[in-house]
């Protein structure tokens, strides 16, 4: 495909701004680094805003930007993030385009592309950092492409929230070169038919066809049976010297593995289907295979709610490990919602105040308020060891969840071993715990983080930073572990370093720079932010792109938000290529309208609606960007486009009181109950052509009647309560499997009519 030649539309004949994206990494030693160009072009006859929120690695760093748009290169600048957010939006108010890259949470990253012009194309290329963390002989370097849809409400601003097409797929071509010693490593590529080249001083890794779809997580599995794994880095740090150092310990102690008193929480929400509820059992298999008559264990299965094995943990005897894997067999995703937050509490309170019990959690972790549930980790006093399966795993989420607790995280594609991450886990488990973990440095180190060690696994790589005044260094770090049992392991590292007469931050000093962030309040991490020119929570890059007086936009943009292709088996899609149109998303068509008509009304009368209010243009956009609640203290913006929780005034009245019924009682959208709801709401005659349809193709009525309201509900789902957003998770994953169910004529036909029908509830009532 040519990226200059036509953008990419989805096979509904969707048109999509982002038209190629294109990855070419660099593994050397002990850094990997990592070049994404992403192109947009614009094939609309007006001027547009392209938006697209992507994930990264969750250590990946990010170290420049830079934008090509006709015939211009700029390069980019990190700017506090509300000054970055005002001169982006004076950009679009004068008519000059411009670029702003801020990170949404922690992995997730949102492209802002402003004032594209029609047929005009802008490739936007960043480079990150990320260091290897060794686990044993093994690295796993992962790229991932999609988000997966998330259970709950998002918190991240209307054009932030990701949005999932069963009919888009966005693609990405991809070159991968090993260089220095990881050369002569063994490689394993799980995740998609790739082709090895080796050449004399490096190895060539590309993808088998020329583009792949971005359904799925990118792995490569890099495994080294000698070599240094344990190292110092250094670098310039401005007058001074930065060093990173990364520890590989082995210490004894395993001859006698502890007992285990352990809590198996699995996920059995909808979004597990298929393989990823497979790899779970995969998991529990193992499990249960593993533990020894010493050994109690209880398990956890949840959704909307929990299914617990026993109360207590059980002795691993014979009879209780019978009982276990029969309840583990009977286990499918058929529980609902990912209510992890209740699941985890519920294993605590079997586990009780045993300070050695340990929780053991297999989930895909696509959850928004995943916040929420590390906070209430963190106070539980159990450490937590996380899997996380499925094609594209919320990274962030369940290995924060693992390291905060003092745990330790493994991700598990679908074609990976998973009987080698549970026995990894279990030897982690198994393992004295450190007593003490302490890393020396020697005189005049300053700024050192961790200022405390967490938790310390034989094998799995400790990283620390720091930074010397001193221009040459020539000296040692040591880390130095004893276990519980004062059995005493140290391992030095001996290193050498020196600062160039010019100051500057190298790429040390900025990954150094950028783990000292995340232990800094907003007023230093912001100060530290701009100095290493590093995106964070409190700045963004920005490039403004200012055009001759002829060439300017004459219209504020119109929103374009880049849609995720859904992940490869989530919810039990089980492909690659998924041919149904109906979101399965939780985030609703009504929400993306509403934020492109916000943006749009308010843009395009910014100064009129600031003045009136009394507020700055760049407060009302801020408001604007994060959430329709916060305008509702703002003029001259339709009250339905300010996110209230009550329906529009203006629908009619049988939708009235279809929301009615539903609200009062949620169980209406249980399957045997979808037929009595919508002769309740008096809603027979409006899908009577559906109806028809189905009969002639000799379907069940309640089979279409659940799509048919599915994709009712879709529309109104910003006046659903909470409690009714968890009924129609359950009641998409239903429809998606009802539809799934049909040939390629009867879906056609049965999602035509109702198309047309929803064309017509948006015209007529204007959601």
């Amino acid at each position: 495909m040519n990226p200059q030649a036509s953008a990419l539309s989805g096979r509904a004949g969707e048109r999509v701004a982002l038209c190629d994206v294109a990855v070419s990494a660099v593994l050397q030693d002990l850094l990997a680094e990592v070049t994404v160009s992403q192109t947009y072009r614009n094939d609309e006859a007006a001027n547009i805003e392209a938006v697209y929120t992507f994930p990264l690695p969750q250590d990946a760093v990010l170290l420049d930007l830079a934008v090509e748009i006709g015939a211009r290169h700029l390069k980019g600048t990190v700017v506090e993030k509300r000054q970055a957010e005002e001169e982006y939006e004076d950009a679009l108010q004068a008519g000059d385009a411009a670029v702003m890259l801020e990170e949404a949470e922690p992995g997730l990253y949102t492209m802002n592309v402003g004032n594209l012009l029609p047929q005009e194309v802008a490739k936007i290329t960043f480079r990150y950092a990320i260091l290897h963390r060794w686990a044993g002989e093994r690295l796993r370097f992962f790229l991932p492409t999609t988000i997966a849809p998330r259970y709950g409400r998002s918190r991240f601003a209307p054009h932030q929230t990701p949005e999932v097409s069963l009919t888009v797929e966005n693609r990405f071509s991809l070159r991968v070169e090993i260089c220095g010693a990881l050369r002569e490593a063994q490689f394993a590529c799980p995740s998609h038919d790739v082709a090895f080249c080796r050449e004399q001083d490096k190895v060539v890794i590309s993808l088998a066809q020329e583009r792949a779809v971005m359904d799925r997580d990118f792995i490569l599995n890099v495994k080294a049976a000698q070599g240094a794994r344990s190292f110092v880095l250094c670098g310039q740090d401005g007058d001074g010297i930065a060093a990173m150092a990364g520890f590989q310990p082995f210490f004894p102690g395993l001859h006698a593995p502890r007992p285990l008193n352990l809590a198996i929480v699995v996920d059995c929400s909808g979004s597990m289907s298929g393989e990823s509820m497979a790899q779970a059992k995969q998991a529990l298999d193992s499990i249960l295979e593993t533990m020894q008559p010493q050994d109690r264990v209880t398990i956890v299965a949840f959704g909307s709610t929990t299914n617990v094995f026993a109360s207590q943990t059980l002795a691993c005897n014979k009879v209780n490990l019978a009982r276990a894997r029969r309840f583990a067999q009977s286990l499918d995703a058929d529980l609902g919602g990912t209510e992890i937050g209740a699941a985890l509490q519920e294993a605590y309170a079997v586990l009780g105040t045993e300070a050695s019990a340990d929780v053991f959690l297999i989930t895909d972790g696509e959850v928004y308020d995943w916040q929420t549930v590390v906070h209430a980790a963190k106070r539980s006093g159990h450490r937590i060891f996380t899997v996380g399966v499925g094609s594209a795993v919320s990274e962030a989420f369940v290995r924060e969840l693992a390291t905060c607790t003092g745990g330790a995280c493994e991700l598990v594609s679908p074609r990976e071993g998973m009987a080698e991450r549970v026995v990894r886990h279990f030897e982690r488990m198994r393992a004295p715990r450190a007593r003490r973990a302490v890393v020396r440095w020697p005189e005049g180190a300053q700024g050192v983080v961790p200022a405390k060690l967490g938790a310390v696994f034989e094998g799995d790589t400790v990283i620390a930073c720091v930074q010397f005044n001193a221009r040459a260094l020539n000296a040692s770090v040591v880390l130095e572990v004893e276990t519980e049992q004062g059995e005493v392991t140290s391992l030095e590292l001996p290193f050498a370093a020196s600062a160039s007469a010019q100051p500057e931050h190298s790429t040390v000093a900025r990954l150094a720079a950028a783990e000292r962030l995340k232990t800094l309040d907003k007023a230093a991490g912001t100060e530290t932010a701009l100095r290493y020119q590093l995106v964070s929570p409190w700045s963004n890059w920005l490039v403004i792109a200012e055009r001759a007086e002829g060439e300017k936009a004459q219209d504020m943009p119109a929103l374009r938000k880049v849609p995720q292709t859904l992940a490869a088996g989530w919810g039990g899609t089980g492909g690659v290529v998924v041919r149904r149109k109906m979101s399965v998303s939780k985030a609703s068509r009504s929400a993306a309208a509403q934020a492109s008509m916000a943006a749009s009304v308010c843009r395009s009368s910014a100064k009129r609606v600031a003045e009136k209010c009394g507020i700055s243009r760049s407060d009302l956009f801020a408001k604007l960007r994060r959430s329709h609640a916060a305008l509702a203290d703002i003029p001259d913006i339709p009250a339905f486009l300010r996110g209230s929780q009550t329906a529009p005034a203006d629908i009619p009245e049988t939708l009235r009181h279809l929301l009615a019924l539903i609200e009062n009682d949620p169980d209406w959208l249980a399957a045997s109950r979808i037929l009595d709801l919508l002769a309740e709401a008096e809603l027979e005659d409006e899908l009577a052509e559906v109806f028809r349809l189905a009969d002639g193709f000799g379907l069940a009525r309640e089979e279409v009647a659940t799509i048919a309201v599915a994709k009712l509900l879709d529309l109104l789902a910003d006046s659903l309560s909470e409690d009714v957003q968890d009924a129609l998770a359950d009641l998409q994953l239903r429809a998606q499997q009802a539809l799934d169910a049909l040939d390629a004529r009867q879906s056609q036909a049965i999602e035509q009519q109702l198309e047309a029908l929803c064309e017509h509830w948006q015209q007529q009532y204007a959601f």
